[in-house]
C-alpha cells in the first residue's frame, strides 16, 4: 500500500512501513472480527454496512476466485518459503510481541476452546462454527493465569473457567460467578494463508494438539 501524504510504501499483512519517509513505522491495527453477517448483526443490530463498489465487482470475484483456482501455489516472489505447511493452508496468526504462532483453522474447527501460551503470554483462543468466528484473548487476569473450557461440549455458547467456575461468553465477557462483569484482554488475531504468515514471520511457531 501506498500513502498519498509522504508515497511511503507500507506492507499489508504488518502494517509496517518499508520505504519513504515513514520508513520503519507501524500502523497501529484496530481490533475486529472475521465474523458471518448474521453473527455479528446478533451482537450489534444497530450496526451500519458498507456495501460493496459496484464498478469493482469483478475485481472482487476474482480475488475471491484465486485460493481455489491455484490451490497448491504461492505468489512468485516469495522471500522465504516455509514447508512446514501447504502454502494456502488457512491459519490464525497470533503476534505478542516478539513471539509469532499460527494456529491451523482445520485444528481449530475441531479444537474449539484452545487454552495455549505465545511467547510467555497465556492466551485463549475460541472458535465459534455457527458464525465461523474466531476471537483470541489473554488468560491473565488480575495476576492469574485462567484455564478455559466449554460448559457443555459441542458449542462455545458459554465457557467455564476451572479456577473460579465463572461463566464467560466466546466474545470475553463474564456473565455470571465470582467474576462477574469482567473482560479479558482482547487480542487481534489475523486470518491468512501459510505462505504469506511465514513470509513476514519466519521465525514463527506452530500449534499442534497435545497428545491425549
Amino acid at each position: 500500500m501506498r500513502d498519498r501524504e509522504t508515497g511511503s510504501n507500507w506492507q499489508q499483512l504488518t502494517g509496517e512501513c518499508f520505504d519513504g519517509p515513514l520508513k520503519g513505522k507501524r500502523l497501529t491495527i484496530v481490533p475486529f472480527l472475521l465474523t458471518t453477517w448474521g453473527g455479528w448483526r446478533s451482537k450489534h443490530p444497530q450496526t451500519l454496512a458498507l456495501a460493496p463498489e459496484l464498478a469493482y465487482k469483478a475485481n472482487y470475484e476474482v480475488m475471491a476466485r484465486t485460493s481455489s483456482i491455484f490451490p497448491s501455489q504461492a505468489p512468485s516472489g516469495l522471500i522465504h518459503e516455509d514447508a512446514r505447511m501447504p502454502v494456502r493452508e488457512q491459519i490464525l496468526g497470533v503476534e505478542i510481541r516478539d513471539a509469532h504462532k499460527a494456529y491451523p483453522m482445520a485444528l481449530l474447527r475441531k479444537q474449539t476452546v484452545l487454552n495455549d501460551n505465545v511467547g510467555s503470554m497465556p492466551v485463549l483462543v475460541v472458535y465459534n462454527a455457527p458464525s465461523e468466528t474466531t476471537t483470541t484473548f489473554s488468560r491473565l487476569l488480575d495476576g492469574r493465569t485462567l484455564t478455559f473450557r466449554a460448559a457443555k461440549p459441542g458449542t462455545v455458547d458459554t465457557l467455564i473457567d476451572d479456577q473460579t467456575r465463572s461463566k464467560w461468553t466466546a466474545y470475553g465477557e463474564c456473565t455470571a460467578g465470582k467474576l462477574k462483569g469482567r473482560k479479558l484482554g482482547t487480542i487481534v488475531p489475523r486470518l491468512s494463508f501459510w505462505y504469506a504468515w511465514a513470509e513476514f514471520h519466519p521465525d514463527t511457531q506452530i500449534y499442534s494438539a497435545p497428545n491425549r
